[in-house]
C-alpha cells in the first residue's frame, strides 16, 4: 500500500461486488500516475473478465431474486440516500484522489463535488418521490394502468471528467427506478472508484444492488457485451460509443449514449468584448477543455476576429499553469499523455492547413514534467479543417469568422456533432431565434454548457437519449400497460 492509498483509505486488492469486498481475480496491478508530475502514486488491482462476471452475476441475482425491484420507491430512496450521504462524507478524499489521478484544479473539482453532484442527487430524489407508482388512464379500450418498471441489470459507464456528478446523473436515478447497477469507471479514476465503492459498502445496500469497477478496455468490452446486462448508459467519446452500440445491438439492449461535442459559441455583433470574456471563459477553461460541452468553436463577426482573439490570448497567457493540487493553480495538466499528444497533432495539422496560432500551442517552458499543454487558440480557421470538425477533448479552441448571423447558424450546424451551443448577445429575441435554429440538444444565452437538472443529451453523433430531469429519469424505466378486465367486455 502506498502512502497515498493509506492516507485516502483506499483498498487496492479488492473490489466491491455482490455487497461485500472480494479479492481481485487477476494478478495484474495497474499503476496510478499523477498527471501533474508523471509519478506513480499507487498500484491498484486491475479487474479482469472474471471480476466482471462476478459483478454481473451478483447484480442478476439481486434483481431476479432480491427485494430491490419490488421495494416501494420511498424504501429505495431511504437506501440510496444513505449511499449519497456516505459519498458526500468522503467528498474531501474523493476530490483529492481525483486531483491526483486526473488533474482537475481545486476550484473545478470543488464545484463538481460540492455543488453539482449534491444538486443532482437531490433532483433525483425529488423526481423519484413525485412520480406515481401507477398512472390511471382511460381511452378507447377502457381504463388501463400504466406502470413504469426497471430494466434490470444496468451498466453505467463514466468518463473521468466528473465522476461524482455522473453518479448523480446515472447511478442514483437508475437505482431509484428499481434497477441494479454495475458502475464502470475509467482506468484514470481507480482511486476514486474505490472511494465510491467504500461509500456503497457503508450504505449497506442489499447485496448485488451496486457493484463498482474501474476497468480498462478488455474488461469494459466484456461487460458491455455480457448477456446478463439489460441496459447500458455510456458517457465518453463518439468512436467508443459507436462500439458500445454495436455490442448491444444484437441483443436489442436499451442503450443511452452521451458522447462528444464540437459546440459552437456564437458571439453576436452587439456583444462588447469586455462583457463577453467573463461569460465565455467558463465555456473554455474548466478542466483544461476536457469537458464535452466546451465551446471549442468560437464564431465571431469577421471584423472583430483580431480584437476578440487578442483579448482571449491575453487571458490565456496570464493563467497560472501548474500542479493541480496547488490551490493557486488556474490551469492544470491534461489527464492523460495521449490527450496532450492529440492536442499537438491537431494544432500542427491546423497550422499546416493555414490556421494562425494566436495563443498557446506548446508545452509550458517552465514545466519539464507533467502532461501540460498551454491553452491554445487558433484563428482564421475554416470549418472544413479537421480541428473544426473533430473533438479534441483538450485545451484547443478554434475561432471561425462569419459575415452575418445566418452564416453563423450555418457554420454551427455544419458539424457531425450537436451537443450544446451558446450565443453571446444582449438581444433575447435574437438568442431565442438562433437557439431554435441550431441543431443541438441544449442552447444557452450568455452562459455555457448544459442546464443543470434539465434533460441533457445530443443530436447527431453527440448521442442517444437524455440524462437529468424527468426525461433522464424515465430513460431508466420501461412502460407496461396493464388492463384488468372484470366485465369480459374488451371495450369496458
Amino acid at each position: 500500500m502506498s502512502a497515498i492509498t493509506a492516507e485516502l483509505g483506499v483498498r487496492t486488492d479488492e473490489f466491491f461486488l455482490g455487497g461485500s469486498w472480494v479479492p481481485a481475480s487477476g494478478e495484474t496491478w495497474a499503476a496510478v500516475l499523477n498527471p501533474s508530475n508523471e509519478e506513480v502514486i499507487a498500484h491498484v488491482a486491475d479487474p479482469i473478465n472474471a471480476d466482471v462476471d462476478t459483478a454481473v452475476a451478483a447484480a442478476r441475482q439481486a434483481f431476479d431474486a432480491g427485494p430491490w425491484p419490488s421495494m416501494s420507491t420511498q424504501a429505495r430512496i431511504t437506501h440510496v440516500r444513505r449511499f449519497t450521504t456516505a459519498l458526500l462524507a468522503r467528498v474531501g478524499q474523493i476530490g483529492s484522489a481525483w486531483g491526483l489521478e486526473c488533474g482537475p484544479t481545486v476550484p473545478f473539482r470543488d464545484a463538481i463535488n460540492t455543488i453539482v453532484a449534491p444538486t443532482l442527487f437531490e433532483d433525483a430524489f425529488t423526481l423519484a418521490g413525485s412520480l406515481p407508482e401507477v398512472e390511471q388512464r382511460n381511452g378507447f379500450a377502457g381504463p388501463v394502468e400504466l406502470i413504469r418498471e426497471p430494466y434490470g441489470v444496468a451498466v453505467a459507464i463514466l468518463t473521468y471528467n466528473g465522476p461524482l456528478a455522473y453518479v448523480g446523473m446515472k447511478v442514483v436515478p437508475a437505482l431509484l427506478a428499481g434497477n441494479v447497477v454495475v458502475l464502470k469507471l475509467p482506468p484514470e479514476t481507480r482511486l476514486v472508484a474505490q472511494l465510491i465503492a467504500a461509500a456503497a459498502a457503508e450504505a449497506d445496500l442489499p447485496p448485488g444492488v451496486l457493484g463498482v469497477l474501474a476497468a480498462d478496455r478488455e474488461a469494459s468490452k466484456h461487460l458491455v457485451a455480457h448477456p446478463g446486462v439489460d441496459t447500458v448508459s455510456f458517457t465518453g467519446g463518439t468512436e467508443v460509443g459507436a462500439q458500445v452500440l454495436h455490442a448491444t445491438a444484437d441483443r436489442i439492449v436499451k442503450t443511452t449514449l452521451e458522447l462528444g461535442g464540437k459546440s459552437a459559441g456564437i458571439v453576436a455583433a452587439d456583444m462588447p468584448t469586455d462583457e463577453l470574456l467573463p461569460l465565455l471563459l467558463p465555456g473554455l477553461l474548466p478542466f483544461q477543455g476536457q469537458v464535452c460541452v466546451a465551446l471549442s468553436r468560437l464564431l465571431v463577426p469577421r471584423a472583430r476576429q483580431d480584437e476578440i482573439a487578442g483579448a482571449l490570448a491575453h487571458v490565456f497567457g496570464s493563467l497560472k499553469i501548474g500542479d493541480a493540487m496547488d490551490p493557486g493553480t488556474e490551469f492544470g495538466p491534461v489527464a492523460v499523455a495521449r490527450t496532450r499528444e492529440r492536442c499537438e497533432t491537431f494544432v500542427a495539422e491546423a497550422v499546416a492547413q493555414g490556421a494562425t496560432l494566436a495563443a498557446g500551442g506548446q508545452r509550458p517552458a517552465h514545466l519539464d514534467c507533467g502532461w501540460y499543454y498551454e491553452p491554445t487558440l487558433l484563428t482564421h480557421v475554416r470549418n472544413d479543417m479537421t480541428v473544426a470538425q473533430q473533438e479534441v477533448f483538450g485545451p484547443v479552441f478554434t475561432m471561425l469568422p462569419y459575415d452575418d448571423i445566418d452564416e453563423a447558424v450555418a457554420i454551427a450546424n455544419d458539424s457531425p456533432f450537436g451537443l450544446t451551443g451558446a450565443i453571446f448577445t444582449r438581444d433575447a429575441d435574437l438568442a431565442r431565434n438562433v437557439g431554435r435554429r441550431v441543431r443541438a440538444g441544449s442552447f444557452t444565452m450568455n452562459s455555457t454548457g448544459g442546464v443543470l437538472g434539465q434533460p441533457f443529451g445530443g443530436y447527431k453523433r453527440s448521442g442517444l437519449g437524455r440524462e437529468m430531469g424527468l426525461e433522464g429519469y424515465l430513460e431508466w424505466t420501461q412502460l407496461k400497460v396493464l388492463k384488468i378486465n372484470t366485465t369480459g367486455n374488451y371495450l369496458a
